[in-house]
């Protein structure tokens, strides 16, 4: 009978990423955090601004984004890791998606289904897929706009019910 030779396998980078140290303080940096800030945004908005205004424009999801641009060099200084690339790219991915968002809240059209439902879908795709790469600040900006999005539209929503 042949002899079968067994090597010893070292743990590398790899199989940390399969584990829960690997993957779940990128998902709070990335998933969770962003969500919070634009519950927090939104929320802020609906209650201390949007009374003030004359009428219903911006939006609390608008005024999430609003916010989120004045706050994005404090935003990509905490929440990318490294700080790779330049906090510009990162407020130009937010802004750039921010805008589209801001349209489609405003179209009346479908907006809560692609504001809401569609980008609930995406954010739950790219949750399980970017964090495992090192990915460019735009990038970033763009993952954390959708999470924006969506905590906005639910700090919002709460505020509105509960304050």
């Amino acid at each position: 009978m042949a002899e079968v030779e067994l090597q010893g396998v070292s743990t590398t980078d790899e199989e940390e990423w399969t584990s829960i140290a690997g993957w779940l303080p990128e998902s709070i940096r990335h998933a969770i955090t962003p969500m919070a800030i634009g519950a927090i945004f939104g929320a802020f908005w609906q209650t201390i601004v949007l009374p003030n205004l004359k009428s219903d424009y911006p939006s609390p999801v608008q005024g999430a984004f609003i916010l989120a641009l004045l706050f994005s060099p404090l935003m990509y200084k905490y929440l990318v890791p490294n700080n790779k690339g330049n906090w510009k790219e990162y407020a130009m991915g937010m802004g750039i998606l921010g805008f589209a968002y801001s349209i489609i809240w405003v179209s009346g059209w479908g907006a809560m289904f692609c504001g809401g439902y569609l980008s609930f879908l995406i954010w739950l795709w790219i949750n399980s897929t970017w964090w495992q790469y090192e990915l460019p600040s735009f990038r970033y900006g763009i993952w954390h706009a959708i999470g924006i999005d969506i905590g906005a539209f639910g700090g919002a929503v709460l505020a509105f019910i509960y304050l």
